[in-house]
């Protein structure tokens, strides 16, 4: 088994957890049974994942007999851990099984972020304001924010008391996620975008780009970063690693650095550090870990070209959008980032298949019950077309941002694809009319729905074939 040099032990326990398929709980049992020490169990193994606590050496000694990786990789893990943490390297790598990244935070008082009362409680702001249409359970805001489960349930209910936060329970389980309507959102999420969500920033552009291996931030941000007093840094600087046998598009990297900076409003440069030669009598693996596997392809041409639509006959009766429309659509856009309407981002949720799935399920309900009950009917095909013109947002990494004006959605799609996106912006406000009972005419017949779930179908269909053909903005 071979890793990356310089890679942090916490690294490398989690590769080669995962290369032998155990869970932190399987792993945890296995070491109380070879070590004969009951107390074992799994928060310390994610102490020791997350790079908050290095294991003592006689705990190194069990994790290589369990793990079957030399006790010297270990040491020159724990050496390694310990180094970075004192001198505040963020790093990002990629360990989880599934392709993505997993960003890891040295401990201490972050300099950058003096507001904040504790480093748990930016850390679950960052989790949950930088992903806003995603619920966390208590677990994973403690792996984001490298706290324990107490202190994020703490800083979780001061949150949600405040109105940033919203819970709700799936069972037992108790699910956490940002709310979306107040007022103080949109500038907190900005706050906390440029300083501590560099990370998870830097690790989804960055971990995009076909063959990288490993990702560290390094440089004056990085001490800022990790508490050391220093001077405010000029730039984000990013030290990016290979896989070996494998190669980065320029092209890729100078991509995923100028979303980076867009997003981030500070520039952000990038070395390419070459892999590491194997070591004598190491075994086939990784340099970015055991048991990983290669970060999820995307297309390497970022440009956009207009988008070429054949449009149906259909209920909508409007014509295509012209051939420079998406010229055209690519200025509105940059205006609607600017002011703040719509924001950046990326990673697994810059897909539309989730929304067109969600869109066809609305139409369809809608279809069944249009006899019966046409307001609701129609309710559902309103929702299908935002979930439409949402989805084709989420391709190119757009989203509205927390504040933004109702009807920025219909204004970005409308403006990059053609006129019959203003079915996005009519639907609206009719809804709207609908939920006034003191409006002239809030009724709705099943022969409105009729005419409006075809006209729906038909604008799913074509933002679909416009989709295929979407990159990310920028």
């Amino acid at each position: 088994m071979s890793t990356a040099v310089d890679q942090p032990i916490g690294q490398i326990i989690r590769s080669a957890r995962q290369r032998l398929g155990l869970s932190q709980y399987v792993l945890a049992d296995q070491l109380a049974a070879v070590s004969g020490k009951t107390t074992m169990g799994r928060d310390r193994v994610a102490r020791w994942e997350r790079g908050s606590q290095v294991p003592r050496s006689e705990w190194r000694q069990w994790l290589a007999a369990v793990l079957e990786v030399s006790t010297e990789q270990l040491d020159a893990g724990a050496e390694t851990a310990r180094r970075q943490n004192r001198l505040g390297h963020a790093m990002v790598t990629a360990s989880s099984p599934n392709g993505s990244h997993t960003v890891r935070r040295s401990q201490g008082t972050p300099a950058l972020l003096p507001v904040f009362r504790s480093r748990v409680q930016a850390g679950i702001l960052a989790a949950t304001l930088l992903n806003p249409h995603r619920a966390f359970s208590l677990s994973e805001l403690a792996e984001q924010a490298g706290g324990s489960l107490a202190s994020v349930s703490k800083e979780s209910k001061l949150l949600q008391e405040s109105g940033i936060l919203y819970t709700r329970y799936d069972g037992a389980i108790r699910l956490i996620r940002a709310a979306t309507d107040e007022p103080i959102l949109g500038p907190l999420t900005e706050l906390i975008r440029v300083t501590y969500g560099v990370p998870q920033v830097i690790c989804e552009e960055f971990g995009r780009v076909p063959g990288i291996g490993r990702i560290a931030l390094v440089g004056t941000w990085a001490e800022r970063f990790a508490g050391l007093i220093g001077p405010e840094p000029e730039s984000i600087q990013v030290r990016v690693t290979p896989r070996r046998t494998e190669t980065m598009s320029d092209e890729d990297l100078a991509a995923a650095g100028g979303r980076s900076t867009s997003r981030l409003h500070r520039p952000v440069t990038y070395s390419v550090v070459p892999a590491p030669p194997r070591t004598d009598g190491a075994a086939s693996g990784s340099s970015a870990g055991v048991g990983t596997k290669p970060a999820a392809r995307v297309p390497s041409q970022r440009r956009r070209r207009p988008v070429v639509q054949v449009v149906t006959h259909s209920a909508l009766n409007v014509l295509p959008p012209a051939a420079d429309a998406w010229t055209t659509g690519a200025d509105e856009i940059t205006k609607l980032l600017d002011n703040g309407q719509l924001e950046l981002f990326s990673g697994d949720t810059a897909d539309a298949r989730p929304y067109f799935e969600a869109a066809d399920a609305h139409l369809t309900s809608a279809e069944e019950v249009t006899t019966s009950s046409p307001g609701s009917a129609f309710v559902l095909v309103g929702q299908a077309v935002k979930s439409i013109a949402t989805g084709l947002l989420a391709a190119q990494g757009l989203r509205a941002a927390a504040g933004s004006r109702a009807d920025v959605i219909g204004q970005a799609t409308v403006a990059q694809f053609g006129p019959q996106f203003r079915q996005v912006e009519l639907l609206r406000q009719r809804l709207l009319e609908l939920g006034d009972p003191t409006w002239r005419d809030n009724r709705v017949t099943d022969m409105d729905v009729a005419g409006a779930v075809p006209a729906a179908r038909s604008l799913l269909k074509t933002s679909q074939d416009i989709a295929i053909e979407l990159n990310l903005f920028g």
